[in-house]
Formats: structure tokens, C-alpha cells, sequence
């Protein structure tokens, strides 16, 4: 698919990935929580969010350091940051990219595609008649698809998605 070939031209999730596998647990955390990038900028989709809702996710995760950090799967990384979606404007957007950036430092990731607002635009334009869940194997997708991570096919969708 010559679209997956020009995200994956600008390098998609490997600078960040790069940049939080060399943070220390504590700073991937932060940085993390409000979606900071190489750059030291807040990711635009994390924005409209603000820093001050994701101190408060932050500050939370901070007293749940030590569960985290014995997390060996994805899926219980995702359970905590999903605990915090009550606080508002904290939904799965924010519970799935704070996760996965922790995921990326602890070296945890996700064995399934995570199906958000963006995401599942990208789902309907591309596979009209899936049925979407909220997590989807890779396996349910075009076979060109199947040569990505899971994370890396989420990201490829959101932005399809737009």
C-alpha cells in the first residue's frame, strides 16, 4: 500500500520510540502524560487536551510508579491508564498514547490495534465493512497492513483516518 509507504517515510512512531526508551522511567512517565515529543512540544492531538488535565493524569500515575513498572504486558500497562479516563477530558485517546509511550521505555507493546475516534475513521475508509471493536487483531485488516507493528497500524489508521 504506497500510503503505509509514506508514513513510514517521515519515520512515524520511531523517533518517538527512540526518545522515550532512552528516558528514565520516572521522566517517560511525565512526558508521557502530557505527550511530549523529541522536540520537547506537547503532540498536537494532545493539545486540545492541555497540560493542566494531563498533570492531573501525571500526578496520578506518579503514585502508581511501582505498578507500572512491574507491568509485563501491554494490556495491563493500558488498565491503569484506563482508570483514569474518569477525569475529564482523560479518554482513550490519551489512556492509549500515555500507555504506549510508557510502553515504549518498559519495552512493553501492545499485541492488538487500539480503536479510538481517529483510528476508527481510518478503520471505515479502509475496511467499510469491519466490525470495529475497541481492540482488533491485525489479522482483520489488508494483508498489506499485516507487515506493521500493532502500534504502528493504529497510528497508520488515525491518520488515514483524517
Amino acid at each position: 500500500m504506497a500510503l503505509i509507504d509514506d508514513i513510514n517515510k517521515y519515520g512515524g512512531l520511531t523517533k518517538i520510540k527512540e526518545f522515550y526508551e532512552k528516558l528514565s522511567f520516572a521522566e517517560a512517565i511525565e512526558k508521557a502524560s502530557s505527550g511530549i515529543n523529541p522536540n520537547g512540544k506537547m503532540d498536537r492531538h494532545m493539545c486540545h487536551i492541555g497540560y493542566k488535565v494531563c498533570n492531573q493524569g501525571y500526578e496520578l500515575l506518579k503514585n502508581d510508579e511501582n505498578k507500572i513498572q512491574n507491568c509485563l504486558c501491554f494490556e495491563k500497562l493500558i488498565e491503569i491508564t484506563n482508570n483514569l479516563t474518569s477525569i475529564q477530558g482523560l479518554g482513550d485517546l490519551w489512556s492509549y498514547d500515555t500507555a504506549l509511550r510508557i510502553g515504549f521505555n518498559l519495552g512493553v507493546y501492545p499485541n492488538k490495534v487500539y480503536v479510538h475516534a481517529g483510528v476508527r475513521k481510518g478503520v471505515k475508509k479502509i475496511a467499510p465493512n469491519i466490525k470495529i471493536k475497541r481492540k482488533m487483531d491485525l489479522s482483520q485488516f489488508p494483508a498489506e497492513m499485516q507487515t506493521l507493528t500493532h502500534y504502528e497500524a493504529e497510528n497508520f489508521l488515525c491518520i488515514y483516518g483524517k
